[in-house]
């Protein structure tokens, strides 16, 4: 069916209008794997780091605590450590030093401008320092099933290492 006189008709990789002169028309395949990290770019990778950092450092303290765990639930911890430890990382940069919009909340950054009290800045990384510690004991103490002391370090050791200190470097000392 056609519509208008002016619409293309497609044959194959040519194009022909009609009682106008033939054009061609090539297509290229623009697709595949290699396209992810372009289009995602850097958080894709981040987030993978980010996951590897976790397992890493929960191999390594609960190797120092002599706790043996499946490597499957390692790996179910640390997606989840990844999860929430994303989540953290993003509320304590945006109540620190962004603009929190949450509906119709509107939360302003703690500081106008990055850099402006490094001291006090560098020491706002204790906040989510330590909610970090209390989602790693909570988790550790559900999900690995060690006992309470066990817990307590590998949530000091997973809230330590994982706290969002790139963020305070970059923002404090770099920017």
């Amino acid at each position: 069916m056609n519509i208008t006189g002016t619409l293309p008709i497609i044959t194959g990789m040519n194009i022909r209008h009609r009682g106008r002169s033939k054009k061609t028309l090539t297509l290229y395949d623009a697709g595949g794997w290699y396209l992810l990290p372009i289009l995602l770019g850097i958080p894709v990778v981040g987030v993978v780091l980010d996951y590897f950092w976790n397992y890493l450092v929960l191999f390594l303290g609960l190797r120092w605590l002599h706790i043996t765990v499946s490597t499957k639930r390692k790996l179910i911890y640390c997606a989840i450590a990844t999860g929430i430890g994303l989540l953290i990382d993003w509320l304590y940069y945006e109540i620190t030093w962004g603009y929190l919009y949450l509906g119709n909340l509107r939360v302003p950054p703690m500081f106008a401008r990055w850099g402006t009290e490094p001291v006090l800045e560098f020491s706002t990384i204790l906040l989510p320092m330590a909610v970090l510690m209390a989602v790693n004991y909570a988790a550790s103490r559900l999900y690995l099933r060690v006992n309470s002391k066990q817990a307590v370090v590998v949530g000091a050791i997973m809230g330590f290492f994982t706290a969002p200190w790139l963020i305070v470097v970059y923002v404090v000392f770099i920017d």
